[in-house]
């Protein structure tokens, strides 16, 4: 008659094996899907965080534009007319807005200009009005494309004639 015996070293898994092994593997799936979004997070706060520094920039170089103005003798406003225009940290004066091309960013100064530099996402507009003899409004707008989803952001300030001889 045969007798069948088992092994005390039987090689397999047992039921509980199974579930922590699952468990374990559950475990290791959130953390990985919990890094992959942490790391898009931080690359959409990165460039809302540029993007809102690049607006601020826009409306620094008109508010430069309109001193310069000042110094120079000029009216107020003589060099800010209504319109959209593009501006860049460098400029004494508005730029045409000749299409919609892309803000680059120099690999060496790490600055961001249309004159030379790697395409970057952004593009930024500057959009002036006069709302009286002695008030200008200017609104900054900087747009960016994130996975077929277009961004803005934009600020408003009134530039007012503070230099009345």
């Amino acid at each position: 008659m045969p007798h069948f015996c088992l092994k005390k070293n039987q090689s397999g898994f047992t039921l509980i094996e199974l579930v922590a092994s699952l468990i374990i593997l559950i475990a290791i799936l959130q953390t990985f899907l919990l890094i992959s979004s942490s790391v898009n997070s931080s690359f959409m706060l990165r460039d809302s965080l540029i993007a809102s520094n690049l607006v601020q920039e826009g409306i620094e170089v008109v508010r430069n534009i309109r001193d310069r103005d000042t110094h120079l003798g000029n009216s107020f406003g003589t060099s800010l007319p209504n319109g959209s225009w593009k501006v860049q940290w460098n400029s004494a004066s508005l730029l045409e807005p000749s299409g919609d091309p892309p803000l680059k960013k120099d690999s060496t100064s790490k600055f961001f200009s249309y004159d030379s530099g790697t395409d970057t996402i952004f593009r930024r507009t500057v959009s002036i009005s006069a709302v009286s003899t002695n008030e200008i409004r200017v609104i900054s707008t900087v747009r960016w494309d994130v996975k077929s989803n277009s961004k803005n952001t934009s600020a408003e300030v009134h530039l007012f004639n503070w230099y009345q001889p």
